[in-house]
């Protein structure tokens, strides 16, 4: 009976979960999802700041813009938006821009701020120099 409760437990998440491709603005480089759900959670995969319009010398302050564009995008394709998000991941290659991303964050971000981790690597997909992902709740006002 215990097996037999796990396999009803294991069948009803896998058909709450979804996989979906977004119409994100972004080229992608592998085979992902731009967003899944399960339940009343949507996970946002990374988004970079990098488009047809935007070029490798332009700022930072332009790449953190449409990259928190571009997140959005993918939010809405599910249905919400970033007010909707809970939890957001940054990946920046400087340091030393924390400050400057910061100020393009407070742009889209208001209080109550969903949780943040910033995570400094060494390169980023496409020569960006941000990636976001974001989990996001529909039940979340």
């Amino acid at each position: 009976m215990k097996n037999f409760t796990t396999c009803i437990w294991v069948l009803i998440l896998f058909s709450a979960s979804t996989s979906v491709f977004a119409q994100s603005p972004v080229k992608r480089v592998l085979p992902f999802s731009n967003y899944r759900t399960s339940g009343s959670l949507v996970f946002v995969s990374g988004q970079i700041g990098k488009n047809a319009s935007i070029v490798d010398k332009n700022s930072l302050t332009d790449e953190v813009h449409t990259c928190i564009k571009n997140v959005s995008s993918v939010l809405n394709e599910a249905g919400l938006s970033l007010k909707n998000t809970v939890s957001v991941t940054v990946y920046l290659k400087n340091i030393d821009q924390f400050n400057e991303f910061n100020q393009v964050y407070l742009k889209y971000f208001k209080a109550p701020f969903p949780t943040r981790t910033c995570v400094i690597v060494k390169d980023l997909v496409q020569n960006a120099n941000i990636e976001i992902s974001v989990i996001a709740s529909s039940i979340l006002n």
